[in-house]
């Protein structure tokens, strides 16, 4: 093998698998691997709107005179809204797409709309907020620390720790682009493959398992042949799965349903990898130009963030008809990002700058998506200092949902990601039977706070069937730790638990058993 002729025509650039040479020292052949987390058959769709979604011209604050007073030029009036329940969406979600669009999915409770999501300190620029998203770190005003780690990729690192010598039998993630995102890339490697068609994905990689066995000298050139021999052997593997699969699912699969958009056409291509049987885990796709610097909506209340919208709704919807159609909706849980959102004011060139805090969609089955409108509505009189409505929500509380929900992922896993603690909103159910251990749980499922509300003061009552090592920890309503109580293993019986909050507000206390988790809400009025 020519290494170098093999990595510019093949796997390592076409198939977005990377390894590192030095995790390869000493090994025998690759091997399949099973694992408890990937036994579940949950799929997480995760589409990025690049360029600053405008949440406020997605989900119209149309009651809200301040709104037309800052956005004079691009403010949507109620009319030219569609409002459902007790919101206003911008009618791009609904008009022309099919089975009703996001206002159905919406009034279904399969679409959960999460408000206010974003971070501290936040990055106005496109390539630094998005790492930042995708990476799952937030290192504030150290714009030098380098991002080149994705959340899901230490996740799925974390969980398989001998890849890459340990595979499983199908790409745990995808990206349906030339490049595999950030969001995969780990210290061992892209966790997952990049493609765009399932065909040319196949001819890169069919055949390139080598005859010759693997070496097993130390040195330097024995490393070197080891490297691409895996990485040959990988392609192999994964390209014939994903071949496999998009041949059967797409003879299953209703195409019909989808619109000719380069987006609806991505959608189409992971239903029928799913149809297909493929077990890939996550998958990746990105919509790009919602960079709306001017002309974002012309005087007919359309234009360019209009057509990106309606695009976006319909891939979203006529995939949900589709995995309906073919009897695998409950396995889909889908979650827009957006770098950031757009200033709260309009620029006077019929079109917005770079903000902070935007909006979000969530969607999946109404089992397991509680959908409605999450969070409250932006305050457009209280912005921060540069213009931007403020974060309710930090981002990496949805990924925790995710993460915990779906892929099976602790608590403590969550922490080991993200470097702290997170609490879920509560946005998802989870699907699965935990795969934790079921003998530490709280009886009833139930704690008490009591008084609720309180002052400050009070005790979070529980009962601890099992002996168990016990997280006792507060959280404020982003989603981030207020107040670690109590670390400890406890036996089995009644506690009462004081805790002594000194700011006003709203609380979650989490208590958590063995990786079992209980949450309740209270209020503290001083």
């Amino acid at each position: 093998m020519n290494r170098r002729r093999f990595i510019q025509t093949t796997a390592a650039v076409g198939a977005g698998i990377t390894l590192t040479p030095k995790l390869l020292k000493g090994f025998d052949e690759p091997q399949i691997i099973q694992d408890d987390f990937l036994e579940n058959d949950n799929v997480v769709i995760i589409l990025e709107l690049f360029g600053g979604n405008d949440g406020l011209n997605t989900i119209i604050p149309a009651e809200d005179s301040e709104y037309y007073k800052i956005r004079p030029n691009i403010g949507i009036p109620v009319e030219e809204a569609i409002k459902v329940n007790d919101i206003y969406m911008n009618k791009a979600l609904v008009e022309d797409v099919s089975n009703g669009g996001m206002k159905r999915m919406f009034e279904d409770g399969r679409l959960a709309i999460v408000e206010g999501i974003g971070y501290d300190q936040p990055n106005l620029s496109h390539f630094r907020s998005e790492d930042i998203w995708l990476s799952g770190i937030n290192p504030k005003t150290n714009n030098n620390q380098k991002l080149l780690e994705g959340w899901l990729g230490r996740y799925f690192a974390h969980k398989l720790p001998n890849y890459p010598m340990e595979i499983p039998e199908h790409p745990i993630s995808i990206s349906i682009d030339g490049a595999i995102s950030l969001m995969f890339k780990s210290e061992k490697g892209d966790m997952g493959v990049a493609l765009t068609d399932p065909d040319e994905f196949y001819k890169l990689g069919v055949g390139l398992t080598p005859k010759e066995d693997l070496l097993t000298g130390k040195n330097y050139y024995d490393n070197e042949y080891n490297f691409v021999h895996t990485i040959a052997r990988q392609s192999d593997l994964y390209s014939q799965a994903v071949k496999a699969a998009y041949d059967k699912g797409i003879t299953i699969i209703n195409g019909n349903l989808y619109s000719d958009s380069g987006l609806s056409n991505k959608f189409k291509m992971i239903s029928a990898l799913i149809a297909g049987g493929l077990k890939t885990k996550v998958f990746f796709v990105k919509l790009s130009n919602f960079d709306s610097h001017a002309q974002q909506m012309n005087t007919s209340f359309t234009g360019q963030h209009y057509a990106l919208l309606n695009e976006s709704a319909k891939a979203i919807s006529e995939f949900m008809q589709d995995a309906l159609e073919n009897g695998y909706s409950e396995r889909i849980t889908g979650m827009t990002i957006s770098e950031f959102g757009r200033r709260a004011y309009d620029n006077g060139s019929r079109g917005t700058d770079h903000g902070a805090a935007s909006m979000q969609f969530i969607w999946g089955h109404d089992k397991f998506v509680n959908g409605g409108y999450w969070n409250n509505r932006p305050n457009l009189n209280d912005l921060d200092q540069y213009g931007n409505t403020k974060f309710q929500t930090d981002y990496r509380v949805i990924f925790t949902e995710i993460l915990e929900k779906r892929l099976g992922a602790t608590p403590d896993d969550v922490t080991k990601v993200f470097g702290e603690s997170f609490l879920p909103l509560n946005v998802l159910e989870k699907r699965v039977n935990s795969i934790f251990n079921q003998n530490a749980q709280i009886a009833n499922g139930k704690i008490i706070i009591s008084p609720n509300p309180n002052s400050g003061v009070g005790k979070i009552r529980f009962e601890l069937k099992k002996p168990a090592f016990v997280d006792i920890t507060i959280f404020s309503l982003n989603g981030k730790v207020s107040q670690v109580i109590q670390r400890s293993y406890l036996f089995e019986g009644y506690y009462k638990i004081p805790f002594n909050i000194i700011t006003n507000g709203t609380y979650i206390v989490s208590v958590t058993a063995d990786n079992n988790r209980f949450t309740e809400k209270f209020t503290v009025f001083r």
